[in-house]
């Protein structure tokens, strides 16, 4: 009677040790599939805030949600803009790549245009130019 206590106490335990782990199966170094490096991310705003830039006047175009996958050796991203003005809003923007080392993995990018209608959301969607492309960072510039 003993025995059948000791083995399901370690059993309880075993399972609650295997609960208490981190939930999920993001690999170090990443959030939400994107390569955050050492950066605290606990949240999409977080991860955001790390990876867009603004450029020049502020806009009320905003990133708001952003995820990253592999396609082969390549990073596929998708970023949602979102425009909660009642206007319609011109922004432009581009991606910037960064390498493990901290510099340009590409040339950079040239400005691509966007009109986002007033109270919606677009998904911009990119795969980097070279496997070289460890990081990236979006650039955000109003038009207005």
């Amino acid at each position: 009677m003993n025995r059948t206590w000791t083995i399901i106490a370690l059993l309880v335990a075993a399972l609650a040790a295997g609960c208490a782990a981190k939930k999920g199966f993001e690999k170090p170094g990443f959030s939400f599939g994107c390569p955050i490096g050492d950066a605290k991310v606990s949240s999409m705003e977080d991860l955001v805030k790390l990876k867009v830039v603004h450029e020049g006047k502020r806009t009320t175009i905003e990133a708001t949600e952003m995820r990253c996958t592999m396609t082969g050796d390549l990073e596929k991203v998708d970023v949602n803009l979102n425009n909660d003005s009642s206007q319609v809003k011109r922004v432009t923007y581009k991606f910037r790549w960064i390498d493990r080392e901290g510099m340009r993995a590409w040339d950079e990018e040239a400005w691509k245009p966007l009109l986002i209608y007033d109270n919606s959301n677009l998904m911009v969607n990119t795969v980097s130019p070279t496997n070289k492309a460890a990081d990236f960072r979006l650039i955000l510039r109003s038009q207005e």
